[in-house]
Order: structure tokens, then sequence, then C-alpha cells
């Protein structure tokens, strides 16, 4: 067992950048951008991979008698109606609507940000696209900075309830969940940035934008270790405007963004299966409905004091 982790993590090495992973911005209180509280441990950390095989959706005994279990146990949160509508299965959008990362300060940062929302699409160089934007009204930046500050479960709980039934653990470099084809294991190798990806900061013409975060990753089914890793590249913007919160997640399946440029990482050297941009949509759909509802009913119990 241990000869097959070391194995394993050698692999898995060879594929990381020789810089380290770091794309958190600076929290500002009149911006906040959200970010994930994690296990405190990286995937170097594990020795053993039966301590990813063991994990599962459950809480533990210390997670179900935290008073902070009732946000797991409100369970995911539906997306709008034109969200499902539009991350359902077999019913793409037209893959002109889609653009690799290259073009993505020309496509968002414009007044308004994009006309895409949400969708998916394979695009013509055989990459898939994924999209998906959610809107809470009435999320002003006091409402998310006191959830960032003061949101804070024991264990796993945090990532739990983000998403019951889809989320398990985040690690500083790593998360496993189920994104919609089964229990992954998602290796977060490069932090990509707005600099890195030519997007003003200040925006220009989308002035509600209040930060962009992202990530390189490799994505493998978590019992198949030895699966050639999927490659995908996402993006995370932030929006604040004067009626709410809005948060636009964008994926690319089959590529990573390395020093400027896309660089193919096509399965079998195939167009990507629009399953997989379409499983993802759906998944960013959910679970990031469901983070907003906790932001919103956290605040309404701060202020009730329940």
């Amino acid at each position: 067992m241990r000869k097959q982790i070391n194995d394993f993590q050698r692999k898995e090495d060879a594929l990381m950048p020789s810089t380290d992973l770091k794309w958190d911005i600076p929290f500002d209180s009149e911006k906040p951008i959200p970010f994930v509280k994690h296990c405190r441990r990286s995937f170097a950390d594990i020795t053993d991979r039966a301590e990813l095989y063991n994990l599962n959706c459950e809480l533990t005994a210390e997670e179900e008698a935290s008073p902070y279990s009732k946000y797991f146990a409100l369970g995911p949160a539906a997306p709008s109606e034109e969200n499902i509508r539009a991350t359902e299965y077999n019913t793409p959008m037209d893959p002109s609507r889609g653009f690799m990362i290259e073009d993505y300060a020309k496509k968002m940062d414009v007044p308004g940000c994009s006309n895409v929302k949400t969708g998916y699409c394979v695009l013509p160089n055989g990459v898939g696209f994924g999209m998906a934007t959610t809107f809470m009204p009435g999320c002003t930046a006091e409402v998310m900075t006191n959830y960032i500050e003061n949101f804070n479960p024991p264990g796993d709980l945090y990532y739990k309830a983000w998403f019951p039934g889809g989320h398990i653990r985040h690690y500083e470099d790593m998360a496993v969940e189920d994104v919609g084809f089964g229990m992954v294991q998602l290796r977060f190798i490069e932090g990509l940035t707005a600099e890195k990806i030519g997007m003003p900061q200040p925006p220009l013409g989308d002035t509600y934008n209040i930060g962009i975060t992202g990530a390189n990753i490799l994505c493998q089914p978590l019992h198949q270790p030895d699966a050639e890793p999927m490659h995908i590249s996402e993006l995370c913007y932030y929006r604040l405007t004067p009626e709410g919160y809005e948060q636009r997640v964008t994926f690319w399946i089959g590529m990573h963004f390395k020093d400027g440029k896309s660089v193919l990482h096509l399965p079998d050297n195939k167009p990507v299966d629009p399953m997989i941009p379409a499983a993802l949509a759906r998944h960013s759909a959910w679970e990031t409905a469901t983070f907003m509802r906790n932001i919103m009913a956290f605040w309404a119990d701060c202020k009730t004091g329940r």
C-alpha cells in the first residue's frame, strides 16, 4: 500500500507547477470575496488513501452536535428555474456563445457583464465550456462579511453544509466531492488570478466586479488514482451590485491555462463529452444557490440571536 501511495504521489507531483499554489486576494470587507475554510491539511499530508476512501457525506458526532448542523439539515437549495433549464442534460447552448479564457476579459469586462449567464457546450476546438451564474438579492457586503468572519463550524461541516450530499472535505489544495458524475478528487495545482488572465483590476467596463479567483485543476475518480486526470480550468467572477451579490463560475474542461495561453489536454485527443460541462455547470448552480441561501439564513439568525 505504501509503495502504491508513493508511486501515485510521484505521478501527480510530476504534473505540479514549480510555483506555490496561491490565488487568494487580500480580504476587503467593502468588497468581500468568500474563500473556503478547509481542514488545514494538504494532499501531501495524506499518507494512506484509506483516509480518502473512508470519507462520506454524513456528519460526525462533533459536527452533528454543533449548532451549525442546522444549515446542513436544510439540504441543498434549488437554483433558479432559469439555471435548472440551462443546465439540463442534452440541452447545450450554441457553441458560438462560449469562449476561451483568452477572451475572458473581452467577454466579461463590459457594462452589465457578459450576456452569457448559465449554460454549457463543447467549443469548436473540443474543449468543454460551462458557466453558472447565481444572484442573491439583499446580500450586501455586510452580510457576506458577517458570514466570512463568523461562520466557523467544526470539522468538515463548513464544506459539507455548502452542498449537503455533494461536498465532503476541502484540503488546502484539494477537494473531495461529487460534481455530478461520481465522487472525485479535485487537485488545485495552480492559482489563476485576474492578472494572469489579463483582466484589469479594477475593471474598466463592469464597475460592479469586486474580484476574480480561479485555478487549474486535475480531476480524478476518487477510487481510481491511476486514471488519467481530467484537466480543468475554473474562474469565479464576483459582483456586488446595489441589488445584491452575484457569482459567476466558468469551467473549461480539457485544458489548463499556462503562461498566458490555453494548453489543450483533450482526453484521447477527442472532444470532451458534453455531459461533463453539463454536470459541472449544474453542480455549480446548485452549490452556489445553497451557499448563498446559507449566507442569508446565517445573517437572519445572527440578527435574531438564534
